[in-house]
């Protein structure tokens, strides 16, 4: 079956890839600081259904970072489009303090509860690495960079509307529905946004 880029015009495609183009540029500049730069890697091809094969998450690292076993390979995943709070006291926890204007004891608090949220959903179980574009994407660290779906809930849409993590501001495909759950979190004063 041709994908949807062959079945629109030459000049439709073109137009597509420099908007691509351009949206990656802007990715690769804004995220270059702390590592969230999208790479494409190599393409490996989604079962019928246009899914990847499901990935076991062996450990959690933080909120928006775990291993898993996938394809063969013990991977480090970044989840696409969030940011928790950092668990240790580190320079990003500053920078995520001074953005937020929060402290950063009250932060590493909540980088814990997000930690352990995300132990909770997906610690042992299989999980589906969802990509932009069914295109295997890594960040400038190596890690996988994607959405994390468990029985098809989107973990980082749940930690934003729980107040457990932030939108990170980068362009990628679900990025106005993660402002939309962020706006409801702070609404309601759910997680980090509890002082409001």
């Amino acid at each position: 079956m041709a994908s949807w880029l062959q079945q629109l015009g030459e000049s439709q495609t073109a137009r597509i890839h420099s908007v691509w183009a351009i949206v990656a540029a802007i990715m690769l500049f804004g995220g270059m600081i702390i590592g969230y730069v999208v790479k494409p890697t190599e393409y490996v091809m989604p079962e019928e259904d246009g899914a990847f094969p499901l990935a076991l998450c062996t450990r959690v690292i933080d909120g928006d970072t775990i291993v898993v076993e996938w394809m063969g390979n013990e991977e480090r995943v970044r989840v696409l489009g969030i940011d928790a709070p950092e668990t240790r006291r580190t320079r990003t926890l500053r920078a995520q303090a001074e953005q937020l204007d929060m402290d950063q004891e009250f932060l590493l608090r909540y980088g814990d509860i997000a930690t352990k949220t995300v132990e909770n959903w997906v610690l042992d179980r299989k999980v589906r690495l969802v990509f932009p574009e069914d295109e295997v994407l890594r960040d400038n660290f190596g890690r996988l960079l994607c959405y994390v779906e468990l029985q098809g809930t989107d973990i980082g849409e749940r930690l934003l509307l729980w107040g457990n993590a932030i939108v990170y501001e980068a362009p990628h495909p679900r990025e106005e529905a993660y402002k939309l759950f962020q706006a409801e979190a702070m609404n309601q004063r759910r997680g980090i946004w509890r002082n409001l």
